[in-house]
Parts: C-alpha cells; sequence; structure tokens
C-alpha cells in the first residue's frame, strides 16, 4: 500500500544509516545533485476533497526540510492515455512537525473517478524539479468517507480490563482515551475524535507521535470533544501483531492501514479523516472548528 511503502522505506534507511555510522565516520547519504523522487502517502483516494500527503525521497533515503512547499497541478488522464488541461493547481506545504519523516500535505478535489496524474514541482538552489506521479481515484473509499455515519463499534474500554496495559501499546496511556466506546461517544452528543493507532507496532512509525499530538489537543479541547484511542491489534499485541490480527472495530470501519484517525460531529457524521501522520499544527484548526460546531475546513 502507497502509504504503508513510504515509510517502510523510511525505517529501513535510518536502520542502514544508524549501522553503517557504528564504529566508522559517515557520509551524506544524499547528495544535492541526486534527484528527489515524490511519493504519495495515502492508500486511497476518492471523488471529492483529499488530503494529499507527499513524501520525498532523495537517494532512496526521506527527506525532511520544513522550507520546501511543493506546487501540486493535477491532470485526469482519459482512458487513452491523453491528459486533459489542468483540472486544479494547489500546494503541498511541510506538514513533518514532530513526526519522524518529512511530509508535505495538500488538499484537493476530483470530479471523477479514474487514473489522474500530478505534476510535483520541488525547488532546488538551482531551478525546479518536476515530477509526475500516477494517482488512481476510485468511486468510493473503504474506510469510512466524510458525510458518512460514524460507525457504532463496541470496543474496549478501561472498564473492560484489569489495567490499561491490556488495552493499548502506548507505554504511557491517557486513561481519557479509554473510557468510552465509538457507540457511547456517538450516543453522547458530543463531538468526538477517534483514533485507530498501535503506538507500539505502528508499521509506519508515526502512531506514537500521533497520539503525542491527541494528548496535547485533549488537553485544550477536552471539555468540548471526546478523545478514543482503539488499539490496532488485540492484547496479546506481539502475538497479534505477528498474526496480522486486527480488533472488530479496524475490520468493522474497514482500514486496510495505520493510523487513521476521524473527527466526527454531535450528530455522529464524520467531518474530517486522516490517514497517517497528524501534526498540530495541522490538526488544531480543524478540532477547534469541530468544538465550535462549525463546518471542517481543511487546510494543509
Amino acid at each position: 500500500m502507497p502509504n504503508h511503502r513510504f515509510f517502510l522505506i523510511l525505517i529501513v534507511s535510518v536502520l542502514t544509516i544508524v549501522i553503517a555510522g557504528c564504529g566508522q565516520p559517515t557520509t551524506p547519504p544524499t547528495p544535492a545533485a541526486l534527484p528527489i523522487a515524490p511519493v504519495i502517502a495515502a492508500s486511497e483516494l476518492v471523488i471529492g476533497l483529499n488530503r494529499l500527503p507527499f513524501g520525498l525521497l532523495q537517494g532512496g533515503v526521506p527527506l525532511n526540510d520544513p522550507d520546501l512547499t511543493l506546487g501540486v497541478t493535477l491532470y485526469y488522464v482519459g482512458p487513452d492515455g491523453d491528459r486533459t488541461k489542468p483540472v486544479a493547481t494547489t500546494q503541498a506545504v511541510y506538514r513533518g512537525q514532530g513526526l519522524p519523516v518529512g511530509l508535505y500535505v495538500a488538499y484537493a478535489t476530483f470530479d471523477r473517478a479514474g487514473g489522474w496524474e500530478a505534476e510535483i514541482t520541488i525547488p532546488q538552489p538551482n531551478g525546479t524539479q518536476t515530477n509526475r506521479i500516477r494517482l488512481d481515484v476510485s468511486e468510493r473509499a473503504f474506510a469510512p468517507m466524510v458525510g458518512d455515519r460514524a460507525i457504532p463499534s463496541r470496543n474496549l474500554t478501561a472498564a473492560d480490563v484489569p489495567s490499561l496495559d491490556q488495552l493499548t501499546s502506548d507505554p504511557r496511556p491517557d486513561p481519557d482515551f479509554y473510557r468510552m466506546t465509538i457507540a457511547d461517544a456517538i450516543n453522547a452528543g458530543k463531538p468526538f475524535v477517534v483514533s485507530f493507532a498501535t503506538p507500539g507496532y505502528c508499521q509506519t512509525a508515526v502512531c506514537a507521535p500521533n497520539m503525542a499530538v491527541l494528548k496535547q489537543l485533549k488537553s485544550e479541547f477536552g471539555d468540548q470533544v471526546n478523545f478514543i484511542h482503539v488499539e490496532v491489534y488485540p492484547y496479546p499485541f506481539g502475538e497479534s501483531f505477528q498474526q496480522a490480527k486486527t480488533v472488530d472495530a479496524m475490520k468493522e470501519w474497514n482500514l486496510r492501514t495505520e493510523p487513521w484517525t476521524f473527527l466526527v460531529d454531535r450528530q455522529g457524521i464524520i467531518q474530517a479523516r486522516y490517514e497517517g501522520g497528524i501534526t498540530f499544527a495541522e490538526l488544531r484548526p480543524a478540532i477547534a472548528q469541530l468544538a465550535a460546531g462549525q463546518p471542517i475546513n481543511p487546510t494543509p
């Protein structure tokens, strides 16, 4: 899956650099002359408004440059392979704060399903580099979409287990994230945020940073918004991870990657969804709008 592919490349690259550096001097792994390859860090795109997270690889190593802003031009590619005129032009801004890798996020609307192409313009010291990558847009997502009703899953809570270490792989869990089921949150008539993540076994390396962001936001908005964490794997987590066995809520929400974060209004309608890494800068404005009962206007 594209989202996993980028972050798995990150993990392998970091391990390679660390091993190579043991006991001997290291040299810069990514000379500036090497071309940069953008990678889409999302597993599904659908008709309508989409969050487009991109990663950048240079010489096979992920870049993490907060000063970069990427130009993104979208084209529809017809069945005959011909590109239309540009359908939309936007920017992907840096959203890697606190994450183990640089992430660059844009928002764009696709008006039809099928093959699309994103032309990515990357500023360079002696000009710009332009790359084109393929995007596949579907009529309908696997995961719940914005505008769908939240699925009333009855995930385990702190009341169901003797201790939180049997409920979450987070080494520093906040008990407030395990007080209620998703069904309880829907019935409470209060906005809520639900994160499907596995901090201890995350294949994308961003679950723990995501939880840190959500804990910080809970400290600000906890009186207005409920926060729920659903662990991806059932206890014992390590054995379940090896068996690729996930909790019922993951199956009920039809989630095929992790982590996912959903913002749900007081009527139980999903107002925003985020696959992969999230940052405080990106999520705080959306949660402020959710808490105020306003339509969420996502911004990169």
